[in-house]
């Protein structure tokens, strides 16, 4: 039996509203984790946050639409690229990797100032357009050979934080975030909101002046802010341990989801809306709270994406995640060693479970712990 499905899974600051155009701002960039006051020089502090931002998710603007609301601002940038070319690649690389690249513009503009770059040690010249590797301490921050390589070091340190599922291996494109791995644990901050005092940056207010203009921006191009509420964002998440069964007669099982029958939409029941993304004619769905990734793969001829897209494999990172002996994600290796014997044990995987019509359960290793349990799902 095959695994094709299973490894690649495996490996796998404001302007508001009315505010005049020629109202430049005036503050330097600062360096990634920091945070300062919004560069438009407006007064009345930040308005309260009552909804949440997932970091995750396609963009709701274009490029062609970000580059229109920049052009109104009236500010011009030193950086090597054109704002509208920029723009288009801030989407397609957030695009490719399932993160907010429109919201990921707006953090941009808030870490250089405009693309400005004043009295920061971020060059307009280092393609760096979120601070990467500057600090208080440091003499200069990361430096990239082209605009697209930094931004998409942007959108995969943004993955890294929203994702618990985030693997270096598994990247849309190639990796070149060098903090990638600096950031512990993978998906501690799923939500804009999350943002802020300690993650990414220190201070506080860091989400309300990002969000603010990215409110702007849709407002100048006809949509609504978001106004997605806690409730909805969780809305079906199960709390509590989330069993993970492989028997050797063939039973599969994750959390209520059958293995062999479960389908996308019984899945979104069990577990909540996830961001769904096709992939190799398959369709990859990511629950950021709960630390997985599974693969669905479509009927002959269907979307890939469809309601009755049936589960084939499963990265599960959660430590709600827990198989019938009681092994979990962040377990010690000497644990499954004890539950499964030595041979589960060796090496960088060892497969706890097998059945006769090829389903397997699959324990991933890392640094002396349990990093993902691994569900392989035949087709019936």
């Amino acid at each position: 039996m095959r695994y094709p499905i299973l490894i690649a899974a495996a490996l796998s600051l404001a302007i508001p509203a009315g505010l005049s155009a020629q109202a430049v701002p005036q503050a330097p960039a600062p360096p990634a984790g920091t945070a300062t006051t919004p560069p438009t020089g407006t007064t009345g502090g930040t308005t309260p946050i009552t909804s949440v931002t997932p970091v995750m998710g396609q963009s709701r603007l274009t490029g062609d639409q970000i580059a229109s609301w920049f052009a109104k601002q009236k500010i011009t940038p030193s950086i090597t690229i054109p704002i509208p070319d920029l723009a288009r690649i801030f989407v397609d690389e957030g695009n490719a990797q399932n993160v907010r690249g429109d919201i990921a513009f707006a953090q941009s503009i808030l870490e250089t100032g405009w693309f400005r770059y004043e009295g920061s040690m971020v060059k307009p010249t280092d393609n760096n357009f979120s601070g990467l590797g500057a600090c208080d301490s440091c003499d200069r921050g990361n430096i990239f050979a082209t605009p697209e390589e930094g931004v998409r070091a942007q959108i995969q340190h943004l993955w890294a934080y929203a994702d618990p599922a985030a693997d270096p291996l598994t990247v849309a494109r190639p990796l070149t975030d060098k903090r990638f791995t600096m950031v512990r644990p993978y998906g501690k901050a799923p939500t804009w909101e999350a943002m802020g005092n300690g993650n990414w940056a220190t201070g506080g207010g860091y989400t309300e002046k990002i969000l603010g203009l990215y409110s702007s921006m849709l407002r100048h191009n006809g949509l609504e802010p978001e106004t997605t509420t806690l409730r909805s964002v969780a809305s079906g998440a199960p709390s509590g341990p989330l069993p993970v069964l492989v028997t050797r007669k063939g039973a599969v099982r994750m959390g209520t989801l059958p293995g062999r029958t479960g389908t996308l939409a019984a899945a979104e029941r069990a577990f909540g809306t996830g961001a769904k993304r096709a992939t190799y004619g398959n369709c990859r769905v990511t629950w950021a709270s709960l630390g997985a990734i599974m693969t669905f793969a479509p009927a002959p001829g269907a979307t890939p994406c469809g309601p009755e897209s049936r589960v084939r494999a499963a990265v599960l990172k959660g430590q709600q995640w827990v198989t019938a002996k009681g092994l979990k994600p962040g377990d010690r290796v000497s644990k499954a060693r004890k539950l499964y014997g030595k041979k589960a044990g060796r090496g960088k995987a060892g497969v706890l479970m097998s059945s006769k019509s090829g389903a397997r359960l699959t324990a991933r290793y890392g640094e002396g712990v349990v990093k993902s349990l691994l569900v392989a799902v035949p087709r019936s």
